[in-house]
């Protein structure tokens, strides 16, 4: 087995062994059915659009966000626990090269983003095509797929930027709080308000143009996902060089 390898074997194993990711994987598979079943409950009540119709589907549909802020988490858990902890330690004198170790870890968090938003967006659209199914409706909206494919792309980059502010601060709950007020205060609340073509181009707004319905207001979906992409590969760039010349002692 080669070095690398050994190194996927050893992130895999560290990455499964944290005790937050079950937690993580059981709430969102449970907001993404609630989330779901919710929608259909009030669809067509207090000037909410019918059940069935594209408005409302697509409003179902909105599952990318959640899984995209469970791997923000992760990814901050995943680096910024490594530490605090002091288990970056031990993983050095087995492998002393910062910058390939960074690499692995940053490519397992990818992937496990990629494929727990594949399996999250796809029980929340399993979900909807059965309550669909019970009321006689056969058919999704037109972006169904684009969405899908958003949502993956989305939860990888997000984990790779949870990873990035989780090495920079090496602390996991001031990152995991600062990350979260960013993104619903600064980004949602004012940014949104005051200056929303601009907030469409920074991490969140960005995500929503891969997230979300098609709309007029939000990226258009290609460059959504440059421009999110762009912001994990900064990001990671420059924690890459602070983890690298840094002393974790």
């Amino acid at each position: 087995m080669t070095a690398t390898a050994r190194l996927v074997r050893a992130e895999v194993r560290k990455l499964f062994t944290t005790r937050a990711l079950p937690v993580s994987v059981a709430i969102a598979a449970v907001l993404a059915v609630a989330g779901v079943l919710i929608d259909a409950l009030v669809a067509g009540k207090t000037g909410t659009p019918a059940l069935g119709s594209t408005a409302d589907t697509y409003q179902m549909l909105k599952v990318g966000a959640l899984s995209s802020v469970v791997m923000l988490i992760i990814g901050i858990l995943a680096a910024g626990g490594e530490f605090r902890h002091r288990t970056i330690m031990p993983a050095l004198l087995a492998t002393p090269h910062r910058a390939r170790l960074f690499v692995v870890k940053v490519a397992v968090v990818a992937v496990f983003g990629a494929v727990f938003s594949a399996v999250i967006f796809g029980l929340g659209l399993g979900t909807v095509v059965a309550t669909l199914a019970a009321h006689g409706i056969h058919y999704l909206p037109a972006a169904t797929g684009r969405l899908y494919l958003g949502s993956v792309i989305s939860g990888a980059c997000f984990g790779m930027i949870g990873v990035a502010l989780g090495a920079l601060t090496r602390n996991t709950t001031g990152a995991i709080v600062a990350a979260i007020a960013w993104a619903i205060f600064v980004e949602q609340v004012i940014l949104q308000a005051v200056a929303p073509s601009l907030e469409k181009w920074l991490p969140v707004g960005a995500s929503m143009g891969l997230t979300n319905p098609p709309s007029a207001s939000a990226l258009a979906p290609a460059v959504a996902g440059l421009v999110l992409t762009g912001y994990a590969v900064v990001l990671l760039l420059f924690a890459s060089r602070t983890t690298i010349r840094r002393d974790v002692g």
